[in-house]
């Protein structure tokens, strides 16, 4: 019975008979009424907030074929469908890769209701920066160009001797008396990983006389070349020849330095028997005869 349709007087009789059973019902609030409405309208609300780290692998997919899975292709597209991949190839030769930077940048998860225990279906990753900048870098390729160069001493942080080289004899070697070694600087204009170090050449001052890394066997040798200087203005990292004479200067905070060959990774210049220079492995110890301390 509907109370809302009873008369006063008709109420009245109604609770002196008895123990009426009544159900009292509350109304929908004008806020439970939106939230109502706007759950079952067509749109996405935000249920939870969290803080993560986010890592992405970003690959490229077929539209047709969102789960990644190769389609055989049919028999008369098979031979067509080889040579575009052929082409392709070729037009890639250097593996390019395209590198994105972002500046302030919000990420959103955007994702359907009713996920549950097990997971749901990501719908959209958005990510908005306040700028962004796009480069197209060769895969293991790329140059390094001269930028600066500095005319220093180099100390050897163990036995306090300095690198010389002699050119005529195509030597490294270290002495209580100083010498003038000129660092070139390089900028690269592909990827080097963080933990690399500054691309360097080091010559003997006012010299064609420019030290370098060369192998025999399995063994790497630190030697003295000379090579003309406007050929290492610019210097490919596909040119054997000319990578011979790179080094990665890394630095510490106590401005220790070491010089790892940039052909040969994993090959540190160190000085060994007080006075005999060449490169070795340091396998991961903390060795003062790879560490170097630079004088101006």
């Amino acid at each position: 019975m509907d109370l809302n349709d009873l008369t006063p007087e008709e109420l009245a009789n109604v609770i002196a008979e008895g123990s009426p059973m009544l159900t009292v019902c509350k109304p929908a609030s004008e806020e439970d009424h939106t939230e109502e409405t706007s759950l079952t309208e067509d749109t996405l609300h935000p249920v939870s907030k969290e803080s993560t780290v986010l890592s992405f692998s970003w690959e490229m997919t077929r539209e047709d074929d969102p789960e990644g899975i190769e389609v055989e292709p049919q028999e008369e597209e098979k031979e067509t469908g080889n040579i575009e991949e052929d082409l392709c190839q070729a037009k890639t030769e250097e593996n390019e890769i395209f590198v994105v930077e972002m500046t302030k940048t919000s990420i959103s998860l955007v994702r359907g209701r009713g996920c549950d225990a097990t997971g749901c279906t990501l719908n959209d990753i958005i990510m908005v920066a306040e700028s962004s900048t796009v480069t197209l870098v060769p895969r293991g390729g790329g140059t390094f160009r001269q930028e600066k160069l500095s005319n220093v001493l180099i100390e050897n942080l163990a036995t306090h001797q300095y690198l010389r080289g002699i050119c005529s004899e195509r030597i490294v070697y270290a002495s209580p008396n100083p010498e003038r070694i000129t660092i070139y600087y390089y900028k690269s204009s592909g990827l080097i990983r963080g933990s690399s170090g500054l691309p360097v050449v080091l010559n003997l001052t006012d010299s064609n006389c420019f030290l370098m890394c060369c192998k025999q066997a399995d063994r790497v040798l630190l030697k003295v070349e000379t090579c003309e200087k406007q050929r290492l203005k610019q210097i490919s990292k596909s040119d054997e020849s000319t990578l011979s004479f790179v080094f990665y200067m890394k630095g510490d905070s106590a401005r220790r330095r070491s010089f790892e060959s940039a052909l040969y990774r994993g090959w540190f210049i160190n000085v060994c028997n007080t006075d005999t220079v060449g490169v070795a492995t340091p396998d991961g110890r903390v060795d003062q005869s790879f560490l170097f301390i630079i004088q101006k």
